[in-house]
């Protein structure tokens, strides 16, 4: 059934869009039944889309200039972007610059009296979801590493990576070793310290099994035949509120915005004409039905 915004339809290009970056939330998860969650995620994206429509007619009506600077600035990140740096012309690019900028400053207008978090709030909302923070564990490794590409067969990567593990069986050094065999030579294979959840599963599954100065056997991730060597591990734990004070005022102030910008979205809502208007499919049903 099309919907028609201020006089305009929603594309059905628009509410697919929606549709998949709706279904994303983990919400919908919790209906069994496909076809009901099917549908509750359209619906979703419908209203999505109707908002984001009411935003673009807002932006479209409002009389007011956009700087010009601003404008030429928006222009020339968008070409960056998009890996042009010059265009033959820019007509399109600025139109899609100037409503950009347009939408912008509406969206920023709706939200612009969300409250701030107040420190005490801060820190209830630490207090009453910590066992949520915590730092993560840390890994310190390095690794050899042999590519199986266009350019090198898994055969051959295996027999590099055997060469390379005989020589460490023999006594040599990890960094020296590395730096004649992996495919990431330099600084003797040192990945640096990381966090859990950054290395694919299957790297941080081979060192997690690891104390510090082991070193693991031959192992595979989609990028081909590893090595690694544990430099040092630091386990998480409980974060403390210092750590995660910015973050917590991040999110705060992301969800006032939000509820700030659902008000707004109803006072636009209630300013315009919104419409479903029965396509010719349903009305053939209406008008067969006894």
């Amino acid at each position: 059934m099309p919907i028609i915004v201020n006089g305009q339809a929603i594309p059905e290009a628009l509410i697919r869009e929606e549709s998949e970056r709706v279904s994303r939330d983990l919400r919908w998860a919790s209906i069994a039944d496909p076809q009901e969650r099917g549908q509750r995620i359209r619906e979703a994206a419908e209203e999505s889309a109707i908002n984001r429509m009411l935003l673009e007619y807002a932006a479209a009506t409002d009389p007011r200039p956009i700087d010009n600077t601003l404008l030429e600035r928006e222009v020339e990140r968008q070409k960056s972007a998009g890996g042009c740096r010059q265009a033959f012309d820019d007509t399109l690019l600025r139109r899609h610059a100037e409503r950009y900028l347009r939408v912008g400053r509406i969206t920023s207008e709706l939200i612009a009296n969300a409250a701030k978090p107040s420190a005490e709030e801060v820190k209830a909302f630490y207090q009453a979801n910590r066992e949520n923070f915590r730092n993560p564990d840390l890994f310190h490794a390095a690794h050899i590493v042999l590519h199986v590409n266009e350019i090198r067969t898994e055969e051959q990567a295996r027999a590099a990576i055997e060469a390379a593990l005989t020589e460490l069986e023999a006594g040599r050094d990890f960094g020296e070793v590395a730096d004649r065999y992996s495919d990431c030579k330099g600084n003797g294979g040192d990945l640096g310290t990381f966090a859990a959840g950054v290395m694919v599963q299957e790297f941080e599954e081979a060192i997690r099994a690891l104390e510090p100065g082991q070193r693991t056997a031959i192992f595979t991730t989609p990028f081909g035949f590893h090595i690694a060597e544990l430099r040092a591990k630091t386990p998480g734990g409980p974060a403390d509120f210092d750590d995660v004070r910015q973050d917590i005022e991040k999110v705060m102030t992301a969800m006032h915005q939000h509820q700030e910008l659902l008000r707004g979205m109803g006072v636009l809502r209630s300013r315009a004409d919104i419409r479903r208007v029965p396509d010719s499919k349903t009305q053939k049903r209406a008008a067969s039905a006894p």
